[in-house]
């Protein structure tokens, strides 16, 4: 497992890291597979705040607590993952008994371009930011479940019922949306 821990107008001593890295032993026991977890402390005000983002073999899931007191932050950022994988573990192995799935995976560019650039009368825009993602074969339920892991508004994925690549959503009533492409 690699692990860093970065500190924004904090300094990270070795109690706070010997701290945080005690505190993830606790999500282990769900998935020992954990390849990178990144830990941002940072104060804003009179809270502090903490960022996790777990990097595992098949998913991502991102936490992010903020509390007067520091400690108390990791605490509730831990918690809160915990539960989240806990519950993701529990629908991944009902999921997998109920059947198999493919394990083929689709490329997919992602282009960012900002507003302001495009209302800008220059008649060429520039992409400025490029991302590569992996795209695995999953049904609308697991797609779901990864969505809230990541705490992201929305995902590109494969559907493993049609074999296409789906955009899931998330609506502004809190429901969720599909976009299904025909061609």
């Amino acid at each position: 497992m690699q692990l860093s821990i970065v500190g924004r107008n904090i300094e990270v001593t070795e109690a706070i890291k010997d701290y945080v890295e005690k505190r993830l032993q606790k999500l282990k026991k769900y998935f020992p597979y954990v390849v990178d977890v990144h830990v941002v402390l940072y104060t804003q005000k009179i809270n502090q705040t903490v960022e996790i983002t777990i990097l595992a073999n098949r998913f991502t899931i991102h936490g992010e607590e903020r509390s007067p007191d520091l400690y108390a932050s990791i605490d509730m950022v831990i918690d809160k993952m915990d539960a989240q994988l806990k519950k993701y573990k529990e629908r991944l192995i009902q999921k997998h008994q109920r059947q198999q799935r493919k394990e083929e995976a689709l490329k997919l560019n992602i282009s960012v371009f900002e507003r302001e650039e495009l209302e800008e009368s220059n008649p060429e825009p520039e992409v400025i930011h490029t991302q590569r993602l992996a795209i695995k074969p999953m049904s609308v339920d697991e797609a779901v479940m990864q969505m809230d892991l990541i705490n992201q508004d929305f995902l590109v994925f494969r559907n493993a019922a049609s074999d296409g690549v789906n955009v899931l959503y998330r609506r502004k009533d809190g429901q969720y949306g599909l976009i299904e492409p025909e061609l």
